[in-house]
Parts: structure tokens; C-alpha cells; sequence
């Protein structure tokens, strides 16, 4: 595998909220349909879901159908206007920063579901990340979330593309299972998968582990 080609996920100069769509088709992304079979059962009317990195809100699409609250974050204002359109009335779009503090004082204990898809190997302190979703969610709320792991033993962890003005941080399956079990979540489901293609002329996908963990 090239692991020397650019992320799917680039700057917004580079990849801008129209375009963001096909781009992930084209590259097979099906992470946000993954996440949403292993949490939709949980989402109901009344339900409040948070949505970190949320895009163009393909990770939330129908649950605003179901009557569901949904707190959109994300760095690119367009792309928050168009999860807007996909959430409608229900939703409510913040400007944040995965390195930051989340904007989310406002509904801390309140969170049934929390997502995390594609985002969080943009984050430079991935605990940090993690503590401030788990200060949201109600007792018994959900995290579904991504990683883009290794492909092999010797792949850099911390993977800088500079013409982007971009860095990936990756992280073992064995990490963030340690991770999690230190901050007394309970792990529902974890599975490696294929996250998607980058282009070049090779049949393997970038690989991700897909994590439900339990507050």
C-alpha cells in the first residue's frame, strides 16, 4: 500500500463542501453507513446525538426523521451549512476545531449517541478527545467513532502532508482499546475494515477500525 498519497478528508480549499460528497463516493467511503448500523436502533424521538467532524451530514442522515435533536461541530462553515440542510430544524451547527475545546458546555450528561467518523485522525491528543465526548453522554450513551490504523508495523504513527497543511495521527486497535477500558467505557464493538481508496493503482484500502463504546 502507498501510504505516502493524500488523505481522502483534505482542506476545505481542497476538497469544498459541494464536492465533498462525490469525492467520497469515488473512494468508497462507507464509514458513516457503518456507524449508523451500529447505533440507528439506539436513536429515537427525543434523542439527542452529537456529531463530531460532521460534514455534509452523512453520517446523520434520517435521524432527524426519527425525531432526534442533532448537535452538528465542525471546522468548515460550508460544510455545516450543508448538514444543515440534511438535519433541518433539528439540528444545531457549531463551528469547532478538533484541537480545541468542543462547544459543548451547553449539553454535558444530555447526549444519547456520539459520532466520531473520519475525524479523529485529524486530532493531535485523541484522550482528550475522548473525555470531553464521554462528559457529554447520559449514563449508557454511545460513542461510535473511527481511526485509520497502521497498514503495517513500521507506518509512521504521526504522518505529516505539508502541500495540504495537513497531519494524520493513526493509532492501533490495542491503543485505543486501552484507551477506552482506562476511561471506564465499555466496548461493544470494535472491527477492523477498509476505509477507503486513495486512487493510486493498487486494490488495497486505507485501513480504519471502527469502535461502539458504552458510558
Amino acid at each position: 500500500m502507498n501510504t505516502e498519497l493524500t488523505p481522502l478528508k483534505t482542506t476545505s480549499e481542497a476538497v469544498d463542501a459541494n464536492s465533498y460528497d462525490v469525492a467520497t463516493n469515488e473512494a468508497e467511503w462507507d464509514s458513516p453507513e457503518r456507524a449508523q448500523r451500529l447505533v440507528e436502533s439506539h436513536i429515537s424521538d427525543g434523542s439527542v446525538v452529537l456529531d463530531i467532524g460532521i460534514g455534509t451530514g452523512q453520517a446523520v442522515r434520517g435521524y432527524a426523521e426519527k425525531g432526534a435533536a442533532i448537535i452538528g461541530l465542525d471546522y468548515d462553515q460550508e460544510m455545516l451549512a450543508t448538514a444543515q440542510l440534511v438535519t433541518g430544524e433539528s439540528g444545531s451547527m457549531r463551528l469547532s476545531d478538533i484541537n480545541g475545546l468542543l462547544p459543548i458546555d451547553d449539553i454535558q450528561g444530555k447526549v444519547d449517541v456520539a459520532q466520531a467518523i473520519g475525524v479523529l485522525e485529524f486530532a493531535n491528543d485523541l484522550a482528550n478527545v475522548t473525555e470531553q465526548v464521554k462528559s457529554s453522554l447520559k449514563p449508557g450513551g454511545l460513542f461510535v467513532f473511527t481511526v485509520e490504523t497502521p497498514a503495517y508495523p513500521t507506518d509512521e504513527l504521526v504522518k505529516q502532508y505539508p502541500d495540504v497543511g495537513l497531519t494524520i495521527y493513526r493509532h492501533t486497535a490495542d491503543e485505543v482499546r486501552e484507551m477506552l477500558s482506562g476511561m471506564n467505557f465499555s466496548l461493544i464493538h470494535d472491527e477492523a475494515y477498509g476505509g477507503y481508496s486513495r486512487g493510486d493503482t493498487t486494490t488495497d484500502k486505507v485501513p480504519y477500525h471502527i469502535f461502539l463504546a458504552q458510558k
